[in-house]
C-alpha cells in the first residue's frame, strides 16, 4: 500500500487487520510466527502500526496445494528409513485481532484452525492413510513497537509467543496416536523474535519483514524445527487520495496522527507483489534428530487488496515458488492459494 502513513487512520486499520495474520508456512505441519502490519504484501508487511485506541480484526484462508507422492515413492522412501508423508491440501484459516495500545505500540492476538486432507505417510510396513486431521491450532500474541515518526519510512521490532493451544492427541483410523507434525498443535510454547521496515520510492511502498521462531520441546518429547521467514514486497495505490493538512495546534515531531483529510474516505485497489522465502531447521524426536526433515524455498506472490471507503479490505494473492531445497520427509510446494478479508474500527 503506497504511502500508509498518509491515509486516514481508520483506513491504516483495516489494512493493518488484513496482513497482521498472515506469513502461513507450508515447509511443516503446524502454523509458523505470523506478522502484522500494512505497507506490504499477504506475508509480508511493513512498520505501521494502529492509532492508540483502534482496533482491527481479520480472516484469512490459505490454501496450500504439494506435489504429489505415488504410494511407490512413500515406499521407497521408507526402505531408506525415511517416514515420508503426503496431502491432498492443507488448510488454514485463521481469524485474528489487532489494539493500538498507542500510536507506537500494536498488540495482536491469533487463533488458527487447520486441516489436512487425506494424509498418508510411509512406514516399513508400507504406506498407511492416516485419513483427514482437522482442529484448532496454536494461538500466538505478538507485540509490534514502532521506533520512528513521520511519513519518510520507518522501523519496528516485534516479540511474541506462539502458545501451546492446539490439539496434540489426535489418532489415526487405526487407534494410534499421531506424530506431534501431524497434529494440529504441538504442544510447545514458543518465542518469536523479528523486524519490519518500510519505505516510499516514489510512486510505489517497499515493505521488509523478518520473523524468528524458536522451537522449544512439546508433545511427545517432539521440538519442531526452528523457523525464519522474511521478504520485501512493493505495492502501488491505483484511485484518490484523500487532501491532507496539518494541524497547527496539535502537530507533534512530524507525526501523521496529526494529519487530517479534508475530504471524505474513498474506496481504491493496491496492487502489490512479494519475493518471500522460509528456512526451517530439522526437528528433534528424544535425542534423535530427523535428518530428513525441515528445508527451504523462495517464492514469489503477486496480489490485489481492495479497501472500501466504508472500512473492509479484502485481499487475494498467489504465491509461486521459485526455487526450493525441501528435505524427503516433505513433499515440495507447488502452489499456495491466500484470501483475506479485513476491517478497522
Amino acid at each position: 500500500m503506497i504511502y500508509i502513513e498518509r491515509l486516514a487512520p481508520f483506513a491504516r486499520a483495516f489494512l493493518l487487520s488484513t496482513t497482521f495474520l498472515s506469513a502461513v508456512p507450508v515447509l511443516a505441519d503446524h502454523m509458523g510466527p505470523s506478522g502484522f502490519g500494512s505497507g506490504g504484501g499477504m506475508t509480508v508487511f511493513g512498520a505501521d502500526t494502529l492509532d492508540g485506541g483502534h482496533w482491527a480484526a481479520g480472516f484469512q484462508l490459505s490454501y496450500t496445494k504439494p506435489e504429489q507422492r505415488s504410494d511407490a515413492e512413500l515406499d521407497a522412501l521408507a526402505a531408506r528409513g525415511i517416514g515420508a508423508h503426503n496431502t491432498d491440501y492443507n488448510l488454514n484459516a485463521s481469524l485474528g485481532l489487532s489494539y493500538g495500545v498507542s500510536h507506537h505500540l500494536t498488540v495482536s492476538a491469533q487463533l488458527p484452525y487447520v486441516r489436512r486432507d487425506n494424509l498418508r505417510e510411509g512406514t516399513d510396513e508400507g504406506v498407511e492413510h492416516l485419513g483427514t486431521v482437522s482442529g484448532i491450532g496454536d494461538a500466538s500474541i505478538l507485540f509490534k513497537y514502532r521506533l520512528t515518526e513521520g511519513e519518510s519510512g520507518g522501523f519496528a521490532l516485534i516479540a511474541g509467543l506462539k502458545a501451546p493451544t492446539g490439539g496434540t492427541h489426535r489418532r489415526s483410523p487405526n487407534g494410534e496416536r499421531l506424530e506431534t507434525e501431524h497434529q494440529p498443535g504441538s504442544g510447545s510454547g514458543d518465542p518469536v523474535v523479528g523486524a519490519s521496515g518500510s519505505l516510499p520510492l516514489g510512486g510505489v511502498q517497499l515493505a521488509a519483514s523478518a520473523l524468528y521462531q524458536i522451537s522449544t520441546q512439546g508433545a511427545q518429547q517432539t521440538r519442531l524445527g526452528d523457523r525464519l521467514q522474511g521478504g520485501i514486497a512493493l505495492s502501488h495505490h491505483f484511485g484518490p487520495r484523500p487532501a491532507l493538512h496539518h494541524d497547527a495546534h496539535n502537530h507533534h515531531h512530524r507525526d501523521e496522527l496529526d494529519e487530517h483529510s479534508d475530504a471524505p474516505p474513498h474506496s481504491g485497489i493496491d496492487g502489490f507483489v512479494e519475493l518471500a522465502g522460509e528456512w526451517e531447521g530439522r526437528q528433534r524426536i528424544g535425542d534423535e534428530v530427523e535428518e530428513a526433515s525441515g528445508g527451504k524455498w523462495a517464492y514469489v506472490a503477486p496480489g490485489v487488496r481492495f479497501t472500501a471507503a466504508s472500512g473492509w479490505s479484502a485481499s487475494a494473492a498467489f504465491a509461486m515458488p521459485v526455487w526450493q531445497q525441501i528435505r524427503a520427509s516433505h513433499p515440495d510446494n507447488r502452489y499456495r492459494l491466500m484470501l483475506s478479508l479485513g476491517r478497522g474500527f
